[in-house]
This record gives structure tokens, sequence and C-alpha cells, in this order.
């Protein structure tokens, strides 16, 4: 029994696919006692697919190897998924069955045997059943959780085997509390297999900063504080975020200097969250004219590079119209505001008069 489930638990690791035909999955045993050594008891294990001669291991004695007939395989090409939240996730499963022996087939009636397949979800030391089929299997199947679907059938239907099925799930529109470990599991009469898969979902933020286009600063005083909102990605953990000063008064790209400091989360109905940043400038010259403060996200679910938005810095008096300048365009709409107002007044005046003459003659 020791070494069925060494057997089983090496070809539930296999990445490629396993089909049932001619070719047989066989499997040696060894131990590997240390220091080079080998004895009789098996602890290694060699694979093969198919009818060929053993593997060249000069360093193995051929009589100690134990030829091992697989009856039953299942397996996932995709051990590890990864999600974007709020997408449909499928986890693949396949499996393989062929009869131990020719009399064990021709004893059973003809077509794949009767199989049930179940799948269950672990998470955060919880677990549950998700779905339960039993195609061909005498029972009462309990309801699907989370919408779950599984494509449980044999693929073929060769009258004296092999056999090869498909137990793939599929679950729409995934959560953040459903990604962990899926186990799944195929019953045969008296045999079975299991294999787990892990689902993680992600979703990418997206990076957006404030205050923007420009950031109007006086020289000698601080320009306003900049705002890195970072919205609507999961998970949480594994967040950075950098500010960067880029074409500075050498033209230089360095960490922008400042202090910051990041809000706390806020949860959407979705399961993402948000945080925003924050960068509190000094004062500045107006070498730093042009200069752009760029805000710079680390997340999971981002390139290596991250994601980054940035704005360009604008020193009053440096180019373009300073401070004086605009001061004096304000006063200049003003008065002309006024006179215009002035006017109308007038204008407005000379009407009645026209009017109240016209009355008394």
């Amino acid at each position: 029994m020791k070494a069925l489930f060494l057997l089983l638990a090496l070809a539930l690791g296999l990445g490629t696919t396993v089909s049932a035909g001619p070719a047989v999955i066989e499997c040696w045993l060894v131990e590997d006692a240390g220091g080079g050594r080998l004895s009789k008891r098996p602890a290694a294990l060699l694979l093969r697919q198919g009818p060929g001669g053993l593997p060249p291991r000069p360093d193995l004695d051929p009589e100690l190897y134990l030829k091992v007939h697989v009856v039953l395989t299942v397996l996932t090409h995709t051990p590890t998924t990864q999600v974007q939240l709020g997408k449909d996730a499928l986890l693949d499963l396949s499996f393989a069955y062929m009869p131990p022996t020719p009399e064990a087939t021709t004893s059973l009636a003809p077509g794949p045997p009767p199989f049930g397949l179940e799948w269950r979800h672990q998470h955060q030391g919880k677990g549950h059943l998700l779905l339960a089929a039993t195609p061909g299997l005498d029972g009462q199947m309990p309801a699907a959780r989370h919408g779950a679907v599984a494509f449980a059938a044999w693929d073929d239907n060769e009258p004296w085997g092999p056999w090869t099925g498909n137990g793939t799930l599929w679950l729409p529109a995934v959560r953040p509390f459903q990604e962990g470990a899926y186990l799944a599991t195929i019953h045969l009469p008296y045999l079975q297999g299991q294999v787990t898969l892990e689902l993680a979902v992600q979703k990418p933020p997206k990076v957006s900063l404030m205050p923007t286009p420009l950031v109007w600063a006086v020289p000698g005083e601080a320009p306003p504080e900049l705002l890195c909102l970072v919205s609507h990605f999961y998970p949480s953990e594994g967040l950075e975020v950098e500010w960067e000063l880029r074409g500075g008064p050498e033209g230089s790209f360095q960490k922008a200097q400042g202090k910051r400091w990041l809000s706390a989360l806020r949860q959407h109905s979705d399961g993402s969250v948000s945080l925003s940043g924050h960068l509190q400038l000094p004062p500045v010259t107006s070498a730093q004219h042009g200069a752009r403060y760029a805000c710079r996200v680390h997340h999971p679910s981002l390139p290596a590079l991250g994601r980054s938005a940035e704005v360009t810095l604008e020193v009053a008096g440096h180019s373009g119209p300073s401070l004086e300048d605009g001061v004096g365009l304000f006063l200049s709409a003003f008065l002309l505001l006024g006179l215009l107002k002035a006017l109308g007044w007038a204008a407005a005046y000379l009407s009645a008069s026209k009017e109240s003459k016209k009355k008394v003659q």
C-alpha cells in the first residue's frame, strides 16, 4: 500500500499530458542509503512512460528495479492558477484508467467504469464540499456552491480500455474568498486518486496623481501636497509606493525628498481595496522648473517595473507668466469687468431718461 501511494503521488506531479493508450506509465523504486550507496528498500523514484527499455542509469543496479503498473492517474496541468478578480477561473483536471490485467478487462462490462468526482475548497483553515458529481454512480448529488460547474465525463468510450476522463472545474466571477487550495478526488470502484490545486486571485491597481497636470509653486515655498491614488487592487499585501524626481536641477533621476505617508485601506464591494500615498515636498527653487514628480507603484499583479503617474513642476517667475504678471492680469480683468458694468449702467440710465422725456411730451 505504501508503494502504491508513492506511485500515485509522483504521477500527480507530471507536467506532460498523460493519455491512456498502448503506452503504460511504469515506475522503478530504489533506495538511496546516503554516501552514494544503494539498498534494496525503495526510497527514490524514477518515472518513465512507454514500453521502451529501462532509462540508462549506470549508477543503479537494474536487478533492484521494481516495475509497477499504474491503474489510475489523476493530474492537472495547472497546479497553480492565477485569475483576475471578477473573471472566470478554470481548474484543469484529467484522469486515466487502465485495467490492471487483460483478464480483469474481459470480466467487466464493455466501456469505461462508473466514477465519481468531488471538488473541495480549503482556505484560511476552513474547508467545505464545493461540488460532487457521480456520473454512472448511484447516490444523490448535493447542490454546487458558488456557481461551480464541473465538466465530468469520460473523453472516450473504448470497449475494453484504457480510458481517459475530464473533471475540469469552472468558477464564474471569482471573488477573494474563493482563493486557496482545491482538492479534486476521482472515485472508482475500490480505487481513488486525488490532486491539489492552488487558486490565487489578483487585480492590478489603477494609479493617478493629483494635482494634475501641473504643480504650481513660488520660489522658496513648498508646492502643494502630492496625492497618489492607488485604487481597486487585490491582494492588499505586497503593495509599495515610491516617489521619484525626474529631470531635477542636474537632469538626474532620483528619489524625491519630502515627508511621505500612506492612508488606511478602503474596502470595496467587489473585495478590492484602495489607498492613497502622500508626499509633502520641501521648498523649491527656480532651477527646479520643469522637473517631474512621479509616483511609482509595485504590486504582485504588476510587471517588475510597476505602474506610475507623473506631474510637472512649474516655478513662478522662471518661464511663462510670473507671479507679478498673474496678479497684474487679475487686476486688469477686475478693472475691465468694472468698466463694462459701469458702461452697462450708463446705457441703462440714458435709455430710461429718453423714455421719460417721451412721456412728458
